[in-house]
Formats: C-alpha cells, sequence, structure tokens
C-alpha cells in the first residue's frame, strides 16, 4: 500500500459516517447518500487497482473530505 493510500484509508478509518454524492439528473443535481466504512474501502480499492498506472492521488485525495464534525463526504 503506497503512502496515498494510506492517506486515504486513514480519512475512511477515522470518519464516523461516510456519505457519497449522486448525481441524479447527470449534471447538476444530485444527494450524498449515507454508507459503509468498508464499502467505501472496497469500491475505493477497487478504483485504486483499476487506474493504478494513471491515477492521480492528489485528485483522488481531495475528493474524500473528512469534515471537523468526524463526517467522511466524497465528492
Amino acid at each position: 500500500m503506497t503512502q496515498n493510500e494510506k492517506e486515504v484509508r486513514q480519512k475512511i478509518k477515522q470518519a464516523n459516517n461516510c456519505y457519497v454524492w449522486c448525481m441524479i439528473d447527470g449534471v447538476d443535481v444530485g444527494q450524498y447518500f449515507k454508507t459503509t466504512k468498508s464499502d467505501v474501502w472496497h469500491w475505493t480499492r477497487q478504483y485504486i487497482r483499476s487506474n493504478k498506472d494513471n491515477l492521480d492521488f492528489t485528485n483522488l485525495n481531495n475528493t474524500f473530505v473528512l469534515r471537523e464534525d468526524g463526517d467522511l463526504y466524497i465528492n
């Protein structure tokens, strides 16, 4: 596991709750949905593995926002 993966994993582990953004109309309208930490880590690992040659970890890390209230929002 790379340092960048560890940073993303740490955010997931620290989160009280996890929310992911879902586009509803395909343009701008969407909603956050609550999910589990295990699902977030599973799909994040899948994404990392399938894009390992062209992955921009800075961009990935920026989409995982751990807020002050302890909730993780993934955009």
